[in-house]
């Protein structure tokens, strides 16, 4: 056996990181979440595709809570799929449990590999969080009480949202345009990405991943974060949250890991968005405890 990665073969990683095979429930879990995404976009208000950017990718939709008060806290959701796959309009299906509970729900885009590379979809997420702090008055949520919550990807780029510099985003920031984070499921040290066979859309090199690995760099924001990982997933998505979990609480980072019974990769998005799971109503208090 040839080892390209820690204990891994090719073959071996590849099936750490191929992951609808692994779960018969896939394509189901898929058609449930496109299909109630849709109703929910066709009976929830909400000002959808806004521009926070020059390219098509560069929109995110805004959909109030479900009481209409202005000036609510936001959760600025960021969509999985390897960077290369989903869309913002796949993750409304969440987002009635947020807005029944008193909370805007705000879904982005960002483009797509292979047309962008990794630096630049960061670059996009971090202009996406600013453009929210700064028109927050105009798109009625407190931009004093904006969090931060992604899926697999999403829950990479949510993490490199935690190692931002802000002042080097835009200079009229503050240290902290939001005040918590949730990242599920999330890839966080993206060497071993860059063995895999998704890296032929995704174009890492060693540069890049030393760049955009949460991992390797340092939180740069002293807000609560949430990490939950499926208690079905792979050995490598479950050593991702590990390794950032105990890296990030030995820098002084108020981390929690909140588990996710019986959930895979792909059921875990539903698991944060149900009331009744400890994930969900752990993302609620932390929003409330400001």
């Amino acid at each position: 056996m040839d080892r390209i990665y820690r204990s891994y073969d090719d073959e071996a990683l590849n099936a750490q990181y191929n992951l609808r095979p692994l779960w018969p429930d896939v394509p189901e879990v898929i058609n449930y979440r496109e299909t109630e995404s849709a109703r929910a976009r066709s009976r929830i208000p909400g000002r959808l595709d806004i521009a926070y950017g020059p390219t098509q990718k560069e929109a995110l939709d805004v959909f109030p809570p479900t009481d209409g008060r202005s000036g609510a806290p936001a959760l600025i959701y960021i969509h999985g799929g390897y960077w290369q796959l989903s869309d913002k309009n796949d993750t409304t299906y969440i987002a009635p449990a947020f807005l029944d509970a008193g909370i805007a729900f705000v879904t982005l885009n960002y483009t797509l590999t292979p047309d962008a590379d990794m630096d630049r979809i960061v670059d996009e997420c971090r202009r996406a969080v600013a453009w929210v702090w700064k028109n927050a008055a105009e798109i009625g949520v407190d931009r004093d009480r904006l969090y931060v919550a992604g899926h697999s990807a999403g829950g990479h780029l949510t993490a490199m949202m935690m190692a931002t510099d802000w002042a080097q985003v835009d200079a009229e920031l503050p240290a902290r345009p939001f005040q918590g984070a949730c990242a599920l499921s999330g890839l966080y040290d993206l060497e071993p990405v860059r063995l895999t066979v998704l890296n032929e859309a995704i174009g890492l090199v060693p540069e890049t991943v030393q760049r955009n690995s949460p991992l390797y760099l340092d939180p740069m924001m002293d807000v609560p974060m949430i990490l939950s990982v499926g208690e079905r997933e792979t050995d490598e998505f479950q050593r991702h949250q590990t390794e950032l979990f105990a890296a990030w609480s030995a820098k002084g980072l108020a981390v929690t890991e909140v588990a996710a019974p019986d959930c895979h990769h792909y059921t875990i998005v539903g698991h944060f968005g149900d009331p009744a799971s400890d994930l969900h109503k752990a993302m609620i208090a932390m929003m409330r405890a400001d």
